[in-house]
Order: structure tokens, then C-alpha cells, then sequence
């Protein structure tokens, strides 16, 4: 039996972020946590939903398969946290999944502020990203993954994104770091940590005094990447980015 996905719902009623869906999975339980405030600093802002992801069971191991499924309405924000890193465990090599699917809906925004993904020796990782953006529709997405736990070797991973509009892609990147890919060169070498912000439906503002290199997409978003061996610096990093795209 397939494992219950994580679903989170929310749309504008009455001039409000209202939750449509709030469902706990297997694995992840989506909790609302307090509004943040609004930019002109007069208060929270009821178009903005945020919801934190809590684990509730024991991952990732072999064979498990988390899912989460979101929807976001038209005018509503919703910024999603993940408060804690999440470890892959030593499997012997049996993949586990890792799997976003999220809906933004025109003038809608997604904030996803993603904690670290540390791969440890002997894990093998399948991870999925996918995200459809309508007109007008917004995404900051913000990612740490961390090949091996300090003094072992990566286990293996495959990470995908792939964000689509209404005219098509807006960007599909496919990192496979499995077999020798893990140590090629052109690929990661052996840096142990990348991090990434990616911002669609908009043109971000220019990095500044940043670590992270800008790759500007062809539909007007961009790419900001940070190649390092500190998994504490590059989270750092990545989070400045993440602030200042949001």
C-alpha cells in the first residue's frame, strides 16, 4: 500500500489565507504557525499562509516514498518551513523517495524554505521536485543537499526540478550524483555540499556581498548556486539569498 502523502491547501476567502486541505501523511505532518508580517510593517498579513512540516515517523530509510502535495490559491502566499535537516540513511542501497508536487495559481506565491538533505554513506536518494506556476504565479524555492555525514562517503542521490508554466518549462535541472557520477568532474567533483535558491515568475534583485553565483532563465527568474564543504556556511548563505528573493 502506497504511503499517505503530506497535503496542504490553501486559498483566498474573504480577503484571507483560508487552509482548504491540512493533511497529515506518513511521514510529515503540516502545521500553521504564525502569520508573518506584512511589508509595510502595519501587521500579519492575512493574504500569507505559513506552515511548518513536522516529522512524524522515523526517515528516510530504505523503500520509503514521502510525498507532498500542494495547492495554492489565486492571491495567496503560502511559505512552506522545514524546521529540522532530514538524514537518508544507510539502506545498502535501497532507494528511498523524496517527492514535492505543488499547483500555484495565478498571483499566487510559494515560499519554500527547505532545510538541508544530508545523504549518508550507503543511502540512495531519489529526489523529485515538480511545480506548475499559472500566469502570474510566483516561486522562491530554497535547497541544501549534503553529500555523506562528516568523515564518511555520500551515499547516492538523484535530484530533480522541474518548474513548468503555461507556455512550458520554465527550468527542468537533473542531478544525477549515483555510481561514478558521484565524484565526476563537471558534476560536483568532490565538494560535499550545493545549495540553491530558485526564483521563477519574477525577476529577482541583484545578489549582494553574496557567496552564491546567479544564472539568470531565459523566462526572466534565476538560479542562484553555492558550491562549499560546510554545510552550516552554505545554509547560511542560502537563507540571505532566500530573504532577499522572497
Amino acid at each position: 500500500m502506497p504511503a499517505r502523502s503530506t497535503r496542504i491547501g490553501v486559498e483566498l476567502a474573504g480577503g484571507r489565507a483560508s487552509y482548504t486541505v491540512l493533511d497529515q501523511g506518513q511521514f510529515l505532518a503540516p502545521r500553521p504557525v504564525h502569520r508573518v508580517a506584512g511589508r509595510s510593517g502595519t501587521g500579519p498579513d492575512p493574504t500569507h499562509a505559513r506552515v511548518a512540516l513536522i516529522g512524524i515517523s522515523m526517515m528516510l530509510l530504505g523503500g520509503d516514498d514521502v510525498l507532498i502535495e500542494v495547492s495554492v490559491g489565486a492571491g495567496v502566499t503560502l511559505e512552506v518551513v522545514e524546521p529540522a535537516g532530514l538524514v537518508a540513511y544507510n539502506a545498502a542501497g535501497v532507494q528511498a523517495r523524496w517527492r514535492l508536487s505543488a499547483t500555484v495559481a495565478d498571483g499566487g506565491t510559494l515560499l519554500w524554505a527547505g532545510a538541508p538533505l544530508v545523504v549518508a554513506e550507503g543511502a540512495n536518494v531519489l529526489r523529485d521536485t515538480r511545480v506548475s506556476l499559472a500566469a502570474g504565479a510566483r516561486l522562491v524555492l530554497q535547497e541544501v543537499l549534503v553529500r555523506g555525514r562528516t568523515g564518511e562517503s555520500p551515499g547516492e542521490l538523484r535530484s530533480s526540478v522541474r518548474c513548468s508554466g503555461p507556455a512550458g518549462d520554465l527550468l527542468y535541472e537533473d542531478l544525477d550524483l549515483t555510481g561514478d557520477h558521484r565524484s565526476a568532474v563537471g558534476v560536483l567533483g568532490g565538494t560535499r555540499v550545493l545549495g540553491a535558491v530558485t526564483a521563477l515568475g519574477f525577476t529577482p534583485p541583484a545578489l549582494e556581498r553574496s557567496s552564491l553565483t546567479r544564472f539568470d532563465t531565459a523566462s526572466g527568474g534565476a538560479v542562484a548556486r553555492i558550491l562549499a564543504d560546510s554545510a552550516h556556511h552554505v545554509t547560511q548563505q542560502v537563507e540571505q539569498v532566500f530573504a532577499a528573493w522572497r
